[in-house]
């Protein structure tokens, strides 16, 4: 594995991951051992009126910087080579292998895996496209405000209806300090727009945006029907595409790699390595499931419907359950499933009424 920071290496992200993927490390044996908070319920701020679904477990918050060092250690103990402080300068696919160039170095390999994320050096040198689906996010890390929901809970707040996206607030742990990560995710805009509404966001809170350090990036969408292999080459994780309606990336990479580990394994040992059914395999599972619905779901509510949706929203509690146990990796049974279609189309009907 080739890392071009060092770790501890930063990497700014909210850090809400669903039990989903503890429940997939679990399989394999893995615990990272990190700080996090433990959350039980997610909020939703929209139309007007603050939802709140309750699923015990259902995931936890952490600082990537701890979270993904403890990850790189689980490798190593492993077995297997990680090589960070090592960036990759050049991808050169051949009909025999793949030469990468990095820290100077040529390595031979029969097939390279980028999981380097929405900048990463795999998509640019193996000749995939930019992407058409992208956001922009700012976050920062805040002490507690009066309004704020217990720290069991994840808030995402849907109230500026000008803007496709949110504002959040997460319950995080900063060097055992017990802070809040609040932040905002936009599609389709310029950089500075999120900087602008976070502003407004805070001071709606009583906070002032200047007395926080500020981080900003970008994030790319999964997009059903795009070209996530080339011969020798395989996407997974955002360089792939993650779920464009939330932003939520953690648990579809552990996800990804949970899907692409058996697949490799049977690749290499067979020599099948053009790698031709990567999409039907994402696309045939859970994961790309879910990343279709969610993309579904992305067109539908920042559709010129908005409006119609956001206030049928609260009216849909088993739908918004289905969403949450969902992420929380619990079956949602059909049962359910029905409950819930059959409380959408009810608030349709009252809708178009």
């Amino acid at each position: 594995m080739l890392e071009k920071e060092r770790y501890p290496r930063e990497k700014i992200c909210a850090g809400g991951i669903g039990a989903r993927a503890f429940r997939l490390l679990d399989k394999i044996g893995v615990e990272v051992a990190c700080p996090h908070v433990p959350l039980d319920a997610v909020a939703l701020r929209v139309a007007g009126e603050t939802v709140v679904v309750r699923e015990p477990g259902l995931g936890a918050v952490v600082r990537r910087v701890e979270f993904d060092h403890a990850l790189a250690r689980q490798a190593i103990d492993r077995g297997i080579e990680v090589r960070d402080g090592c960036a990759v300068e050049r991808i050169a696919v051949t009909a025999h292998g793949v030469d990468v160039t990095a820290a100077g170095a040529t390595l031979s390999a029969r097939c390279v895996v980028g999981a380097d994320g929405i900048g990463g050096i795999v998509r640019r040198h193996a000749g995939f496209g930019r992407g058409a689906l992208r956001a922009q996010v700012v976050e920062l890390d805040t002490e507690a405000a009066p309004a704020d929901l217990p720290r069991d809970t994840v808030v995402f707040d849907f109230q500026v209806r000008e803007l496709a996206g949110y504002a959040w607030d997460f319950p995080t742990l900063v060097a055992g300090q017990p802070l809040v990560c609040r932040g905002v995710y936009v599609l389709g805009v310029a950089a500075d727009v999120p900087r602008t509404r976070l502003a407004a966001y805070l001071a709606a809170r009583g906070l002032d945006l200047a007395r926080y350090r500020l981080k900003q990036f970008a994030e790319r969408g999964f997009e059903p029907g795009a070209v996530l292999s080339r011969p020798r080459v395989l996407l997974v994780g955002e360089a792939a595409g993650i779920d464009i309606a939330t932003g939520e990336g953690i648990g579809q990479a552990i996800e990804y790699g949970a899907v692409a580990g058996p697949y490799l394994a049977r690749a290499l040992a067979d020599d099948h390595l053009a790698f031709s059914d990567w999409r039907w395999t994402i696309d045939r599972h859970h994961l790309g499931l879910q990343l279709r619905i969610r993309h579904a779901a992305y067109r539908l509510f920042y559709g010129r419907g908005r409006a119609t949706i956001e206030r049928m929203l609260p009216r849909l509690p088993a739908l918004l359950a289905a969403g949450v146990q969902d992420f929380a990796g619990v079956p949602v049974s059909g049962l359910g499933l029905v409950r819930g279609v059959g409380q959408f189309v009810a608030a349709a009907v009252r809708g178009a009424g």
